[in-house]
């Protein structure tokens, strides 16, 4: 849960920058967080999961700067 709708704000601009790609091509950041957002009875911010399969595109495009081809030289 988020405490506000700047928590919110802030999650979809990190989702941007950790895979701007993936995050694009699931139809952006404000959009990922604005389908899966509600206000709570408590004026919290939840957000339902994101399906797996968006998470492993995710992943895959944040590590993917962190491998490193033993071959390249």
């Amino acid at each position: 849960m988020l405490r506000d709708l700047v928590a919110a704000e802030t999650l979809a601009s990190s989702l941007a920058t950790t895979a701007p790609v993936a995050v694009a091509e699931a139809g952006g950041a404000q959009a990922l967080v604005a389908e899966r957002g509600r206000r709570t009875g408590a004026w919290f911010w939840s957000i339902a999961p994101i399906e797996d399969s968006l998470w492993e595109k995710l992943a895959d495009e944040h590590q993917a700067k962190h491998r490193a081809n033993a071959g390249e030289g």
